[in-house]
């Protein structure tokens, strides 16, 4: 069996990881598959076919947020010490769990968790990232110090780990000793944007912006500010009868009912507004959709995303203050100029599919 420990911080690492055991499906459709993830678990079974096993386990702490822009790193450091002082019995139980599994090789994306039990239950360890949690802790600790343990001690569990697969728009990942980079996963469409309009009832002549900040939500947006924006329809994923004015919501269950995933959704739009993480970048990336982005308070991530972005989409930047009070024109008009950059390679679900394999049968 192949476990996967997934970080439960946003739709990122669960969205990415279940696109690489996707693929991993598709070269070994027999191979038996496990995850481990405070990520809800249709996450992974939309995404991976066949028989899955799931178990529902807070893996890690990730940044505590307080909305979904701002991190609030008082209490990230109290669910650290909390998670620490369970920690010895939470890797002896998670390494009993694996011998009596039968499980042959665990992943990680990038719970700690993952590579001591792994080493604890002598198992090969890989990891798939493009940060690690000692990295983004170590860079908090210069306002909350009592980070800097748990920077530590993350560090000294990736330490344990056999080889990272590194992903692009990578921070400093110096604590795992074997690295080797591949190509963006990033989840494809299985339909084109006009098929996803259709069958969403999304087709009129507006061009269709997709306001998307994962399952934190921005719950100090007032979509009355769209008003003033006649000229573009303005689309959200919520509970039905949650939409506002300008501002449609799409439930979840309706996106089911039409045979779509939220990346279908992404390629329906001409613009995505969000906070640029991993998983909405990569999405964005996939579909060939433009993206407008916010800032998301001082995440590591943040900085490295907005360099790197240019060479794979366009993009354009709005203030939070814009973005509250409905000042969107400017980007929207902007993003829509610019011209697609060449194609980057977007393999890296099959790639690392490959290398989990090769890990596995050897």
């Amino acid at each position: 069996m192949i476990v996967a420990y997934v970080s439960g911080h946003g739709y990122g690492h669960a969205t990415r990881t279940g696109e690489v055991l996707r693929a991993l499906r598709e070269q070994a459709p027999r191979a038996p598959l496990a995850v481990v993830s405070a990520a809800p678990e249709w996450l992974f079974r939309k995404a991976i076919p066949g028989p899955l096993t799931f178990r529902s386990l807070e893996c890690d702490v990730g940044p505590v947020q307080e909305n979904a822009l701002v991190i609030d790193e008082s209490a990230t450091a109290e669910g650290c010490r909390r998670f620490a002082s369970g920690w010895d019995a939470l890797v002896e139980r998670e390494a009993r769990w694996l011998r009596a599994s039968g499980a042959r090789l665990v992943l990680g994306d990038i719970p700690p968790l993952a590579f001591e039990a792994a080493g604890r239950a002598g198992l090969p360890s890989v990891a798939l990232a493009n940060f690690s949690w000692d990295w983004v802790y170590r860079h908090l600790a210069r306002r909350e110090p009592g980070l800097a343990a748990a920077a530590d001690a993350c560090a000294e569990a990736y330490r344990g780990c056999g080889l990272l697969l590194r992903l692009p728009f990578a921070g400093d990942l110096s604590a795992f000793p074997r690295v080797e980079d591949v190509p963006l996963v990033a989840r494809r469409p299985g339909v084109s944007g006009a098929e996803a309009r259709r069958r969403l009832g999304l087709g009129d002549d507006r061009p269709l912006v997709l306001l998307s900040f994962g399952g934190i939500g921005l719950p100090d947006f007032a979509p009355s500010v769209l008003d003033a924006l006649p000229g573009y329809r303005f689309v959200s994923v919520g509970p039905a009868g949650t939409g506002s004015g300008a501002l449609g919501a799409i439930a979840s269950t309706a996106l089911d009912a039409a045979g779509l995933g939220y990346q279908d959704l992404v390629a329906a739009a001409d613009v995505v507004v969000t906070k640029p993480g991993y998983g909405i970048v990569s999405d964005a990336i996939g579909a060939r959709t433009r993206l407008v982005y916010t800032d998301r308070g001082d995440f590591p991530e943040y900085p490295i995303l907005v360099r790197e972005m240019p060479r794979y989409l366009p993009s354009a930047y709005v203030s939070n203050a814009d973005l509250l009070a409905g000042r969107l024109s400017s980007a929207l008009e902007a993003v829509r100029l610019l011209p697609w950059p060449q194609p980057q390679q977007t393999t890296g679900a099959e790639v690392c599919g490959a290398r989990l394999l090769a890990r596995w049968v050897g």
